[in-house]
């Protein structure tokens, strides 16, 4: 090819990707406040949740207080007005405070006081201030960061944005934190990623116009992955910043292994060379990895899902760059790529493994026994203040919320009578109030609120005149009935048979930092409801179910360990066939796995005789550790293959050609995984804690892999004898 035509090609190339990467950027959007992708789709709970949407609403809210919040406060009933007023495009279904509980409660019946005592904790606290909850609708909850922003424009308005001790908490505010985080990700963590990777590469390349290509290619590979994202139509959750990172790193590592087999060359042929011999272990990495990513599509959870489907398309993505771009920068802006020195004292590793192959495995296989013990040890956690962690603003604010009015996190109990005769409501209403106080008194719960909390307090006077008053609140309780359903505490339904069926909705109230056993609060509660509704009811008259969003995530958890094995499995079922083609070998296929997941069973099961919970960042980091680390051994496994076929057209790889592809390729190895690693080590430092263990995780696996690849794969080659009998120094 013409220096012209080659200039024009690589240009138009570039010009291309640089507009794609900057159209794609510009329509970045995010769905972390979307709940539900960090929950398993299939499941009896999450279907129990649906329906407590479907009867009840949304139990997503917003809570609002301030100094000086108290129900005579004209600022309070400003906010309520317009939060109905502006919401056009209806985000908030409606709105309750201290206040209007005590205009609608019937004051006629009880002293003010007594109903500021009944709902404290949920709209008072300890010094009678009040606060306002806003709870929104189905497409407030599905856009939660333009539900935050619609409610802090119109609180911080109405009230004043300097007014003291002012709070917006819950979890849609939780949520618009981390959309922050996530596109701090983007703009914090992006670019050091890049430009330390660029500077490692520097440093094994020490030639800037290599740098160059390197940079350029993987920099378009990354923002065309951004693009391909944003272009599609999908948002940027909280695991999906990860992906021009990744994609940037494999780029690089890509690109390095295509200059490593374009050494020696002369200048016209450096882009011919390097796609000679690097094509195809190139598309085979590529392949292998994108498998491994692929198999998170099969997960649960949409979170996991969509990066790892996305994950896949970038892997593609960047092979498509290395392949199509990168030998032609290279031998348009690049003169000879010179031979340098293959690291003598990584020969010299491979001379004493070879000495010593029964060794260096019994050494491995000791250390993978040990560590394998841990592995049913590991246990699961998706409480969301661990994914951000407490010292982010929105977190402390929660902290001093309810140390002002009460705790905010909540479960539902739902209690469905069958065969509900309108005029006995009074007497479930007993049983309700009667089971609340049980409630109350186990150590899990720290307060209740139900439909009754809206119904004055029964007479208690005796004789005659008590029996009459009796008689006349249960008919008013009877036509109360239809509006306690506005409460959001009451459903009426009709079975397909036409029997009334009745719900109460029963919130169980906690602290939002409290460290909650949900296995043991569902327990408990379970426990308690049933010995207290059989003392007035049969059990074919009465079911009692549990749900809400802090259940939800307790079901995530017991399915996040089941996701994480069946991922990684199904990775290692479809990457071990593709080594087996790539290497026309069954034997050297299978031992070329074991360095690739010794890694991921040594530093889980670590991680579970440690005790650290599983995270979603975490279990994800094995599949994409494993798509990683295959990439080298790919290289080095297919260049012995080839050395070997060369030298004698063996079907076994030759000790001399492992030895001279361990020369070629050992120092490109080392340089991609240190290059990943050091890239990776800028997300470390985030506040979005599940990208922090999500980097810690696969940079530790990376390492961990290139020690197997250096010293355990050329053990297991010569220890199983899958290699021909000639002289390491031949």
């Amino acid at each position: 090819m013409r220096s012209s035509a080659m200039i024009a090609v690589v240009l138009v190339q570039f010009l291309i990707g640089a507009l794609i990467c900057i159209v794609g950027i510009l329509r970045i959007d995010t769905n972390i406040e979307d709940v539900m992708q960090w929950l398993p789709d299939h499941s009896d709970e999450r279907a129990l949740y649906e329906s407590l949407v479907s009867r009840f609403g949304v139990d997503d809210f917003l809570l609002v207080t301030w100094d000086g919040c108290m129900a005579g406060d004209p600022r309070r009933q400003r906010v309520e007005d317009r939060l109905q007023q502006d919401d056009v495009n209806g985000l908030v279904a409606k709105t309750i405070s201290g206040a209007d509980l005590l205009e609608t409660n019937g004051a006629a019946y009880e002293t003010p006081a007594a109903i500021i005592e009944r709902f404290r904790g949920f709209f008072f606290g300890q010094n009678d201030q009040t606060c306002i909850a806003i709870i929104l609708t189905q497409s407030g909850m599905t856009n939660r960061l333009e539900s935050m922003e619609f409610v802090e424009t119109v609180v911080r308005d109405s009230v004043g944005a300097d007014q003291p001790g002012l709070l917006i908490v819950g979890y849609p505010a939780i949520s618009a934190e981390g959309d922050k985080l996530i596109r701090q990700n983007l703009t914090n963590a992006l670019l050091p990623c890049c430009l330390l990777a660029t500077g490692v590469a520097w440093f094994f390349l020490r030639d800037l116009r290599l740098v160059l290509v390197v940079f350029l290619t993987s920099g378009v590979a990354s923002g065309t992955s951004i693009a391909m994202v944003t272009l599609s139509g999908y948002k940027w959750g909280g695991l999906t910043s990860a992906i021009p990172a990744l994609t940037f790193i494999l780029s690089v590592s890509g690109t390095l292994h295509l200059i490593n087999y374009a050494r020696g060359a002369e200048h016209d042929s450096i882009a011919a060379t390097a796609l000679r011999l690097g094509w195809k272990p190139c598309l085979f990495s590529a392949l292998t990895t994108a498998v491994s990513m692929l198999s998170l599509s099969h997960s649960e959870y949409q979170a996991i899902r969509e990066f790892g489907f996305f994950c896949a398309v970038g892997v593609v993505n960047s092979v498509f760059w290395q392949l199509a771009f990168a030998p032609w920068a290279l031998q348009l802006i690049a003169g000879k790529i010179e031979t340098g020195r293959a690291g003598a004292s990584l020969v010299r590793m491979h001379d004493w493994t070879a000495a010593h192959s029964l060794f260096v495995f019994g050494v491995f296989t000791v250390t993978l026994v040990v560590t394998a013990s841990g592995l049913p040890l590991l246990q699961s956690g998706l409480e969301v203040e661990e994914m951000f962690g407490s010292e982010i603003a929105t977190i402390r604010d929660v902290a001093r919320f309810e140390a002002k009015i009460g705790p905010i996190d909540q479960t539902e109990l739902l209690i469905e009578f069958f065969d509900a005769d309108p005029a006995q409501v009074a007497d479930r209403a007993a049983a309700i109030r009667q089971l609340q106080t049980a409630l109350v008194e186990t150590p899990e719960v720290d307060a209740t609120l139900s439909a009754t909390a809206w119904l004055p307090p029964e007479s208690e006077q005796r004789g005659i005149a008590g029996v009459s008053a009796r008689v006349l609140y249960r008919k008013k309780l009877a036509g109360l009935r239809e509006q306690l359903t506005e409460t959001s505490y009451l459903s009426l339904q009709s079975s397909p048979a036409g029997e009334a069926t009745e719900t109460w909705r029963i919130s169980l109230r906690f602290p939002f930092s409290k460290s909650v056993d949900f296995e043991q609060l569902r327990d408990s509660v379970a426990i308690v409801a049933q010995q207290e509704l059989v003392k007035r009811y049969s059990p074919d008259q009465i079911q009692i179910q549990q749900t809400g969003v802090g259940l939800l995530y307790h079901v995530a958890q017991n399915k996040l360990m089941a996701d994480l094995f069946f991922n990684y499995l199904l990775a290692f079922a479809v990457i071990c066939p593709l080594m087996m083609l790539a290497l026309w070998s069954v034997p050297l296929g299978l031992l070329s796995m074991i360095p690739n997941c010794f890694p991921a069973i040594c530093l889980y099961g670590a991680i579970g005789l440690w005790g650290q919970p599983i995270d979603i960042g975490i279990a994800i980091a094995g599949c994409i550790a494993l798509g990683i680390a295959v990439d080298d051994t790919t290289h080095f496994m297919m260049r012995a293959k080839e050395i070997a076929f060369r030298e004698g057209g063996s079907t076994r790889i030759t000790r001399s050609a492992i030895r001279t592809a361990y020369s070629q390729c050992s120092r490109a190895m080392l340089a991609t995984t240190l290059i990943a690693s050091v890239g990776l080590a800028a997300f470390l430092n985030q506040t979005l804690l599940v990208m922090s263990r999500f980097s810690l995780v696969l940079i530790l696996s990376l390492l961990i892999a290139l020690v197997c690849d250096l010293l355990l794969l050329p053990a297991l080659l010569y220890t199983f004898r899958v290699t021909d009998q000639v002289d390491v120094d031949a």
